[in-house]
């Protein structure tokens, strides 16, 4: 009795002291100062979502391409929601039927053409690469398409269709009439993912892109439905009008053959600085009622650990080889700060593709 009397006493002494701001014993950052391999570099370019800009077409992309070309990636990420996050996120539809609808490419159009269920599908693409030969025949690469397409990954599908001869795009191998009429779709579709990142890697000779998006986070928002985005509307309304000057002018570049003005501008320290100021650190100062916006900020940050943790796993694929990762700009300063407390990832400038 006399001991536990002693060990309230010390419970309770320590539980009504002071509290101290604990920091890290171990900085991460510093971990890598040792490596004695070559590091995997990682390039972040951060994008306008392509789809709205008015008149955008490849002729106007092409020269950022040809930059990117000589950086040469090993591994290309982008923005696109894994094939085994959405089909978990079909497991539970009262929590993610937004983000399915949004996010997901529905597979069974596809999956019924190549008789592939979503875990087949992914075994098949894990085989077929793994036992992939320096020339593929066009039936090989056709099956593979279908398997991507199935495994719900259709931009990878997409490189597997652009690294076919013209005269072989067509239905057979498990690509039946659907297959072939998304891909051709998805083939004119302007959005970054596929003109910059799918395309990218077809013409660098690469079997696949890595997706490495996430709205399985969006489960943080559930619980508090419009309620929060009408809290974040009026937070947002502060903003100067001045801050969104900036990305109309850089879709006007584009337009006007100045793609590298554009992803200068997106890339920049400024315009980093600018979208944490204006969103996220309005958003986790907010102190009104339920505090929505520390909730949206919470759910942000979930949302680039987890797709950061994509990119990594990506780059594991290629240990020490060149990682380009394609997203939205205000990802970028996020992706580039938890990246860097990756033990063996280099960071790469974008001003070394972009001036």
């Amino acid at each position: 009795m006399k001991h536990l009397r002693v060990m309230c006493a010390l419970f309770a002494a320590v539980s009504t002291g002071p509290v101290y701001a604990q920091v890290p014993a171990i900085d991460l950052r510093g971990v890598d100062e040792v490596l004695t391999v070559e590091p995997t570099q990682v390039m972040v370019l951060g994008s306008a979502h392509l789809t709205a800009i008015d008149g955008l077409e490849p002729r106007h992309i092409e020269p950022l391409l040809d930059r990117l070309a000589r950086y040469d990636p090993t591994v290309i990420t982008i923005e696109g929601m894994p094939g085994e996050t959405c089909e978990m996120m079909r497991t539970y539809p009262s929590e993610y039927s937004a983000a399915i609808e949004n996010y997901c490419q529905d597979p069974a159009p596809f999956r019924a053409e190549s008789g592939l269920d979503a875990a087949e599908a992914a075994a098949r693409v894990r085989t077929m690469l793994w036992e992939w030969s320096e020339r593929p025949e066009p039936n090989e690469r056709r099956q593979l398409a279908a398997a991507f397409l199935a495994a719900g990954e259709p931009y990878s599908a997409l490189v597997q269709w652009w690294r076919l001869d013209e005269s072989e795009r067509r239905i057979g191998d498990g690509l039946g009439l659907a297959s072939v009429a998304f891909l051709e779709k998805r083939s004119a579709s302007m959005n970054e993912s596929s003109q910059i990142a799918a395309r990218l890697a077809a013409r660098l000779g690469l079997e696949q892109v890595f997706t490495a998006d996430d709205h399985s986070s969006d489960r943080v928002l559930a619980p508090y439905g419009d309620a929060l985005w009408a809290r974040m509307g009026a937070i947002w309304a502060t903003n100067d009008p001045a801050s969104k000057e900036g990305y109309v002018q850089s879709g006007k570049d584009i337009a006007a053959g100045n793609i590298f003005a554009a992803y200068r501008f997106y890339n920049s320290p400024e315009t980093q600085r600018a979208a944490i100021d204006n969103d996220f650190r309005k958003a986790m100062n907010d102190s009104e009622g339920t505090q929505y916006g520390r909730a949206y900020n919470s759910w942000y940050q979930v949302r680039n650990l987890r797709m950061v943790s994509h990119i990594v796993a990506a780059g594991a694929t290629k240990p020490g080889g060149r990682v380009l990762s394609v997203v939205g700009a205000s990802h970028k300063p996020y992706f580039e700060s938890y990246l860097d407390l990756m033990h063996d990832i280099e960071l790469i400038s974008t001003d070394t593709i972009l001036n």
